[in-house]
């Protein structure tokens, strides 16, 4: 399932319609949820609430194979201790969707984090849904590192 979660304070319209609009464009299987908080857009394909409840949300991120979140902390923190790969878009002040741009100024350091992917544009939006399926999580992308030192014990305990 997708996941988007806009969080509660602002509407962020523009990424709603954006994965909207990409799923219509899309013959994908998988559901999609959204939680839409204030704004006026109401999805077509997906099914939607304005507001979820914390169990509801908690639920909504198990069951989850990808989230696309605004910038928010709290969401990227349980995208991460979840192993869902997160997609996350900046509002932009210019467009009216936030006070100030920190969002925007957030979004390198947040792409450095494992399984974190980020996007402030609608190209970047798209690139990374045509290619969801090769998004990982953090657990998947330390795999080889894990892999490599059970390798080296299986290889201390033979050795000894």
């Amino acid at each position: 399932m997708i996941f988007v979660a806009v969080g509660t304070q602002f509407p962020f319209d523009r990424l709603v319609r954006y994965v909207d609009e990409w799923l219509m464009t899309h013959d994908v299987i998988e559901p999609a949820f959204a939680q839409i908080g204030t704004g006026d857009y109401l999805p077509k394909v997906m099914t939607w609430d304005h507001f979820i409840d914390s169990k509801t949300y908690l639920e909504k991120v198990k069951q989850a194979d990808l989230i696309i979140s605004h910038a928010g902390m709290g969401n990227i923190i349980t995208a991460i201790e979840q192993q869902t790969p997160i997609i996350v878009v900046n509002r932009q002040h210019a467009l009216g969707e936030h006070r100030n741009d920190h969002q925007a100024d957030g979004l390198e350091w947040m792409a450095k984090l494992d399984g974190v992917y980020t996007a402030s544009t609608k190209e970047r939006l798209y690139d990374l849904l045509n290619n969801q399926y090769e998004l990982k999580s953090q657990q998947t992308q330390q795999l080889p590192q894990r892999q490599r030192l059970i390798q080296h014990i299986d290889q201390l305990i033979a050795n000894s």
